[in-house]
């Protein structure tokens, strides 16, 4: 681009050079123009300078001088004493006037040049700026949508949070977990991820609960705790987030391509488990979505506390060879365990007791076992359509099962009840393809009656059922 500018120049400065010159030519009688004071020769120099400068007006003036006054006449031959007298004579004032016009013109075109640049610098600038402001309008807009969509949707957010929170209310881990990686999906809209616990027995790391995965992969994988990610939150009761291999080599022994955030689950204090965030949408990984996921498993806590110690009742203590439930010394077990958790939580337990009274009846055409079994699925048919989930256990006798449930006062667990004999009374139940006609009665005890005792709260219940007996 210079290049070209510059040959421009050159050839409109050689253009104005030979442009009087040929003038005169065509003219013929005043070659040098002295009759006009050689004006054409020294017009065109501060003409030049105004467009281009006062060097290249100098040097057009010089040559347009030197090629009309001198050169040409040298070889037309009338270069002579006389000629350079008449030459002296007209160019007296016309060329020291042509020299101060080259100057002035120069410097007009210098100042305007210098107030054209800053000008055009202060338009810049302000172009500059207001693209500036734009961009940070824009951003800031953007912010305050996304505030404005955070805050308005806190009060479904807290809705949601306590729906889910409540589904966690169950001694079934499978399914407590499970709705802990939904409740995690819901507030981050991870793809994957898993809830690792180390089995002891194999020393190994093993899928408990998995979002997101083929169902088949959860049997095929394990973890050595000493070369994963898993293991090394496991041991330090650390978080892991993906952003940390950036500031140290500490974990380039481990492979990390699943593992985006890695959160220890806490259970009094020590490590449960792991939760892994193994695929997040790239807009969602940020230290909010660490710290929600730090408020889930926290509330989660309480609630995973109470599924661990039934566990632990239910491996020392033996279960209905039918059913598979927990038999009544569990239920005692679990109920006083709840108890005293209320002394220092608060909040609510409820114990319902369900009792098929014309069980004795049924088992002139069915057995103990077949009786026993449609008493359960009646009650899971019950815990589906529902909520708020209750743990099951068998009470005293065999027509006889008992719930647990965490969160309702004296009137919400009546209309529990309540939806329970209403499904009882509209649910066809069969046993072998043949109907079962079910006779239900329930008799129920709250924490919030006064009762401070599991002997209490089962007295109560039990006082109920004697009461519809009748």
């Amino acid at each position: 681009m210079k290049h070209h500018r510059l040959l421009r120049i050159v050839l409109e400065l050689l253009t104005l050079t030979l442009l009087p010159l040929g003038a005169g030519l065509i003219l013929g009688a005043d070659t040098a123009f002295l009759r006009l004071k050689g004006a054409p020769y020294l017009v065109v120099g501060p003409l030049f300078a105004a467009f281009y400068g006062l060097g290249w007006g100098t040097a057009l003036t010089f040559l347009s001088c030197a090629i009309g006054f001198l050169v040409y006449p040298a070889f037309a031959g009338f270069l002579g004493s006389v000629y350079l007298g008449s030459l002296s004579e007209n160019l007296r004032f016309s060329l020291p006037l042509t020299i101060f016009g080259l100057l002035g013109i120069s410097f007009y075109k210098y100042r305007m040049d210098q107030f054209s640049m800053k000008v055009r610098r202060r338009l810049r600038k302000t172009v500059h700026s207001e693209v500036s402001w734009s961009k940070k309008a824009l951003s800031l807009e953007s912010v305050n949508k996304v505030l404005e969509n955070r805050v308005s949707g806190q009060k479904d957010s807290i809705t949601l949070l306590h729906n889910q929170v409540r589904k966690l209310a169950s001694l079934n881990q499978d399914q407590a977990l499970n709705t802990l990686l939904e409740t995690v999906f819901l507030f981050t809209e991870m793809k994957s991820g898993a809830i690792w616990v180390l089995d002891q027995e194999k020393g190994m790391l093993a899928p408990t609960a998995i979002f997101g995965w083929e169902q088949n992969e959860k049997k095929e994988i394990m973890l050595d705790p000493e070369n994963s990610i898993e293991g090394y939150v496991q041991r330090n009761r650390k978080l892991f987030s993906v952003r940390m291999l950036l500031d140290s080599s500490e974990f380039d022994r481990f492979d990390t391509s699943r593992n985006i955030i890695t959160m220890p689950i806490l259970i009094k204090g020590k490590v449960w488990g792991v939760l892994n965030i193994e695929d997040l949408p790239f807009e969602r990984y940020s230290y909010y979505t660490e710290s929600v996921l730090a408020i889930l498993l926290s509330l989660a806590e309480p609630y995973l506390t109470s599924i661990t110690d039934y566990e632990k009742l239910k491996a020392i203590q033996e279960t209905d060879e039918d059913t598979g439930l927990p038999q009544f010394p569990i239920l005692y077990k679990t109920l006083e365990k709840e108890l005293e958790n209320r002394q220092f939580e608060g909040g609510f337990v409820s114990l319902i007791i369900i009792e098929l009274v014309n069980f004795e009846e049924l088992t002139e055409k069915w057995s103990h076992a077949e009786l026993k079994r449609l008493l359960l699925e009646l009650e899971r048919n019950f815990d589906a359509q529902n909520a708020m989930k209750g743990s099951v256990f068998h009470f005293k006798n065999d027509n006889q099962l008992a719930l647990l449930v965490p969160g309702l006062d004296k009137d919400g667990t009546s209309y529990f009840c309540l939806d329970l004999l209403t499904l009882c009374s509209g649910s066809d139940m069969k046993i072998n393809g043949e109907h079962a006609a079910l006779e239900i009665i329930v008799g129920f005890s709250t924490n919030g009656s006064g009762q401070v005792s599991p002997d209490s709260m089962i007295e109560m219940a039990e006082q109920l059922l004697t009461m519809q007996r009748l």
